[in-house]
């Protein structure tokens, strides 16, 4: 059970509003996925654009949904087939080859690169189940089968059985007698649901009506009859009740309570904790005063949570102010006070067989005892963290007798049980790391991963460039043909870069170092040193015939040698840009709207008008001499056949693209697919596109290629498997413009 805060009691009683009828879980939609801190494509590395595409292309289309569904039907013509419009078949295609060995990280890095932590452990005989997510990455799920001695990473799985999207976040567990459920948030904030037999394969689902967007959920417990939520929504305590952790019936509007904040269940008897309002009364000089104010209490059902009746726990033994912690222990349920024994702060643990009648049988004291942090337990035992001159844990087998069990050192406690058999299990974090009492993570097979995203690829004659992020640090791989690949020389600094391009002063990569901008320069793609960096927040870069020119929030920069950036504000955010025959293209979003902005020289930008009804921004975009074509989750990709003055959408079907390039043959566009599968698209002016039938792209795992280059007359592209266990780097090397394939080497 997870830790509680500090709440009281002395509660009203209560009458609940009747639950609404069962609602049934609606399927969950695909959700979206970021692939890394890019946000677009980027743009040439040619001083002046040819008819021939430009050369240091793209970065990955980061934020762009993985699987939208968006419906492209604005003009042009798709083929899905593996032969032109009228021509014949053309040769196979190979599929993408697993790169980690070509992407090195550095073998000399301390972190992972990741943000970790736990919000919640619980135990249901000898299976616990610790719940949390990676900072941008996978919810994760560890599971012990032998009481906490050995743990292994748990798997989810989508309804339809693909990995689900990045970015969720379980904040809640609560399992036993073969069913698990937790409930969390997805990355745009939508509360979403897991379930799973053992605790060890999960399917995440969606939730329906029963569960609103205002919704706080603070608590889910198993009961005799399947799961109970508790929380607050606008103002009135809510609880939701489910069989399965499927369907749920919510009982909304508990009169006189506020909010629940906690829960406990033995059997089919709850009891929870939460905030009412009370009247009280003050004196200010001569006059009494009265104000309402929020003071805590418990209440108890009997029938699975349908109607509840306050109960109290006493002051007694010196102890004072709220309740803290609430837990289904050893022979019933049991919480904890602060108190005074004279001079000397301790804490008096208060215990009731049935959650009606309850008593002091126990206190609980640490040298310097400063008050009990978090409580928790289970039928197995009682444990609590306890403030004094260390932040002690203390356990007990009955809640009267307790002893020191080690300290938790600067770890942050989120929840804490005890397995069958006496095993404690704390989970939380500890700085950006996962932490679980006793347990060494980096040794569980599946539990800590390494960060590794390649956000853009850039290449010239004889150099391939791609940039990212490696451990937490900025990263550059850097390779003669695009076959064989080395970690580039970088200076250590905590980040990631978004974008690169070359141009007539060398390679210039851009990105973020913590809050600040981050550029990288270097004349041979091999050995790289920091450079001046654009005053903002720049996300992608191109070079051209004015020089070097970066976007990013509400700005445009632009320096003909790498050493001074001269800003231009632009009304908008652009994402991505590009140097075009008429000199550069932005694109982007302004409000919900996408966006280009064009520049003769990258100093003056001006907006260019767009077809209405589009609903979106754009993220990423590629040109071809005079051709351009952009990119967007949500929007029809968008032709200009005149350097970016004008724009016709065309459409590729319901497909959300993550990457953007032009070669010498034309235009090639990567992308995910409703089904969540990788898919890629050509076409030789952007007006009709084909789909490539690239092998090694669908399945199970989430594979997709997230950044395109044009190299030695074909397309390079890189990208990731993720299976929900492990994320392998991708490398596809192929001609699908022209008469012949290649394999990724």
């Amino acid at each position: 059970m997870a830790a509680k805060r500090t709440k009281g009691d002395a509660p009203p009683a209560v009458e609940a509003v009747p639950a609404e009828p069962a609602v049934e879980a609606v399927p969950a939609e695909p959700e979206p996925a970021t692939t890394g801190e890019a946000a677009g494509t980027s743009a040439p590395a040619r001083s002046a654009p040819p008819p021939a595409p430009p050369r240091t292309v793209r970065r990955a289309l980061a934020g762009v949904a993985a699987a939208a569904g968006i419906a492209l039907v604005a003009g042009g013509a798709v083929v899905v087939a593996g032969r032109g419009q009228d021509g014949p078949a053309r040769p196979s295609v190979p599929g993408p080859v697993e790169a980690a060995g070509r992407f090195a990280l550095d073998p000399a890095a301390t972190d992972d690169g990741f943000a970790q932590e736990l919000a919640a452990v619980e135990t249901a005989g000898g299976t616990v189940v610790a719940v949390g997510n990676e900072d941008g990455g996978r919810a994760e799920f560890l599971v012990s089968s032998d009481g906490g001695r050995g743990w292994s990473a748990g798997t989810a799985r989508t309804e339809a059985g693909t990995v689900p999207a990045r970015g969720d976040r379980p904040r809640l567990v609560a399992g036993g007698a073969g069913r698990w459920a937790a409930l969390g948030l997805a990355a745009d904030g939508t509360r979403v649901a897991w379930t799973s037999p053992d605790g060890r394969a999960w399917t995440r689902r969606a939730l329906g009506t029963a569960f609103r967007p205002s919704d706080e959920v603070n608590d889910l417990v198993r009961t005799a009859a399947g799961f109970v939520a508790v929380g607050a929504a606008g103002g009135r305590a809510v609880v939701w009740s489910s069989a399965d952790g499927r369907v749920w019936q919510r009982l909304d509007g508990i009169r006189g309570v506020s909010g629940l904040y906690g829960a406990a269940a033995s059997g089919n008897v709850l009891v929870t904790q939460g905030t009412y309002p009370k009247k009280v009364t003050e004196r200010k000089g001569r006059r009494k005063v009265e104000r309402t104010v929020a003071a805590q209490g418990l209440w108890r059902s009997a029938d699975g949570g349908r109607t509840w009746k306050a109960v109290h726990v006493r002051q007694s033994h010196g102890s004072y102010g709220a309740t803290k912690g609430l837990v289904a222990g050893p022979g019933g349920f049991f919480t904890v006070r602060d108190a005074k024994d004279g001079k000397k702060r301790l804490a008096i643990v208060f215990g009731s067989t049935d959650g009606a009648r309850w008593s002091a049988i126990g206190k609980i004291g640490v040298a310097g005892h400063r008050g009990v942090e978090s409580f928790g337990g289970s039928p197995a035992g009682l444990v609590a963290v306890v403030r004094g001159k260390r932040r002690t844990i203390v356990r007990s087998a009955d809640g009267r007798g307790w002893k020191a069990a080690g300290t938790v050192g600067g770890a942050q406690v989120a929840g804490l049980t005890v397995a069958d058999g006496g095993r404690l299990a704390l989970a939380g974090r500890t700085g950006d790391d996962a932490y679980l009492f006793g347990v060494d993570l980096a040794k569980v097979p599946g539990a800590v991963r390494e960060r590794r995203a390649i956000g853009a690829l850039g290449a010239v004659d004889g150099r391939v460039v791609a940039v990212g992020a490696g451990n937490g640090d900025a990263a550059v791989w850097s390779s003669p043909d695009g076959a064989a690949w080395a970690r580039a020389k970088v200076p250590a600094v905590r980040g990631g870069l978004s974008d690169v391009a070359h141009g007539g002063h060398g390679w210039l990569a851009v990105g973020r170092a913590g809050e600040e901008p981050l550029a990288l320069r270097s004349s041979d793609g091999v050995t790289w040193r920091r450079a001046a960096a654009p005053p903002g927040r720049p996300a992608a870069v191109a070079a051209g015939p004015a020089g070097y020119v970066a976007v990013g929030t509400g700005a445009a920069w632009r320096s003909s040698d790498l050493g001074e950036w001269r800003g231009a504000r632009i009304d908008g955010d652009p994402a991505d840009v590009t140097a075009t025959a008429n000199g550069y293209a932005a694109v982007g979003g302004r409000a919900k709207a996408p966006a280009v902005w064009t520049s003769a020289d990258g100093a003056a930008w001006r907006a260019v008008p767009l077809p209405p009804g589009l609903d979106g921004p754009l993220t990423g975009v590629a040109a071809a001499g005079g051709a351009v074509v952009a990119v967007g989750p949500g929007v029809p990709p968008l032709v200009s056949s005149d350097g970016g003055a004008t724009w016709a959408p065309r459409g590729i079907g319901e497909v959300s693209p993550t990457a953007v390039t032009a070669t010498s043959g034309g235009f090639v566009v990567a992308g995910v697919t409703g089904g969540q599968d990788g898919a890629v698209f050509a076409s030789a002016d952007g007006t009709e596109w084909r789909r490539v039938p690239v092998p090694g792209l669908d399945g199970p795992a989430d594979r997709r290629l997230t950044a395109l280059a044009p190299v030695g007359g074909g397309v390079l592209g890189t990208g990731e498997s993720d299976d929900g266990m492990a994320v392998t780097p991708l490398l596809w090397r192929a001609d699908v413009l022209g008469r012949s394939a290649a394999a990724a080497g």
